[in-house]
């Protein structure tokens, strides 16, 4: 079993404060071909870089742990010239390689941009 199921990085900077509204709060994407949509709870949401952590992930996450849906969202860290904060989607199995595409929504240009990183799973 891997430490880290497959991951697909967005390439969206999460600013300190995040707004959500009806007009940006939906997550569409598909695994292997099946589609799934999370509604984001309307307000405003903290990210820290120096803790490395994030309001929105975790309501996200707590969404889609609701839902049952075999993902679960983190904050990641890229260097690229300066520091950004990340979303991810990880999929919970992390036993084999997954098709984790078809990113949308409201909120997608809000979140999460294009793929940045698709990963395997990996230690």
């Amino acid at each position: 079993m891997h430490q880290y199921g497959q991951q697909v990085w967005g390439s969206l900077e999460l600013v300190s404060k995040v707004n959500i509204t009806t007009d940006n709060n939906t997550f569409n994407f598909s695994v292997d071909g099946s589609r799934y949509s999370l509604d984001i709870p309307t307000g405003s949401y903290m990210t820290s870089r120096n803790r490395h952590e994030s309001e929105l992930v975790q309501i996200m996450t707590g969404t889609a742990e609701q839902l049952s849906l075999p993902v679960q969202f983190k904050l990641g860290g890229i260097h690229d010239d300066q520091k950004l904060n990340v979303l991810i989607l990880e999929h919970l199995d992390k036993s084999k390689e997954y098709v984790l595409d078809e990113f949308g929504g409201s909120a997608v240009d809000t979140l999460f941009g294009d793929v940045r990183f698709n990963l395997a799973p990996r230690n």
